[in-house]
């Protein structure tokens, strides 16, 4: 299948096999470079993604398994050097278990940017599956996770995803598991 711009030229290429999209699907820029190859298996997403500048040099390779993105992220300048140096999480807590039965875990970046969404819950076998976490509130990037005394028996940590926001404009998925002092909160 292919879909063209107004102005006739190729604009992306897909494969179907047995009306499913299979190998790579690709899309390009309006000059004709290819900007962009997503592999497909049984029409889902499912290996390296790769992003291209309007020169042919590589952009971004991301990874994805069964439709889902794994926490797998390269970003390359221009010029072809691996792009490094993004931000951590920070975390903060306030303790107010003992006073409100109230522990508050405060998430933010460490070079304080606010394109982030925090969530809480696991990476399912490495992968980010948005059905199995709960999103953060977060305000101007800052996330604020209130976690409550329960009284009956739950995890010792807290799973925490940031889905940061790249220059380069791709989500550098970020993991981080948070102890817990107390046995009991949710």
């Amino acid at each position: 299948m292919k879909s063209f711009y107004q102005t006739g030229e190729v604009r992306q290429t897909f494969w179907y096999k047995n009306d499913l999209r299979e190998d790579s699907a690709k899309w390009y820029y309006l000059e004709g470079q290819l900007f962009r190859s997503t592999p497909y298996k049984r029409d889902t997403i499912d290996g390296i993604q790769k992003q291209y500048y309007r020169s042919g040099r590589l952009k971004a390779k991301l990874g994805y398994s069964r439709g889902l993105r794994t926490t797998y992220l390269q970003e390359f300048t221009p010029e072809g050097k691996l792009v490094g140096g993004y931000p951590t999480l920070v975390v903060n807590v306030r303790d107010d278990y003992k006073v409100k039965g109230i522990y508050r875990i405060t998430l933010e970046l460490s070079d304080k940017s606010t394109k982030v969404r925090y969530w809480s819950g696991e990476l399912s076998n490495g992968l980010f599956d948005t059905a199995h976490c709960k999103k953060i509130n977060t305000i101007k990037g800052i996330g604020t996770l209130d976690l409550k005394k329960t009284g009956s028996p739950k995890s010792d940590y807290a799973g925490i995803i940031a889905e940061i926001l790249t220059n380069f404009g791709n989500n550098n998925l970020v993991y981080k598991k948070i102890g817990l002092p107390y046995n009991d909160l949710k």
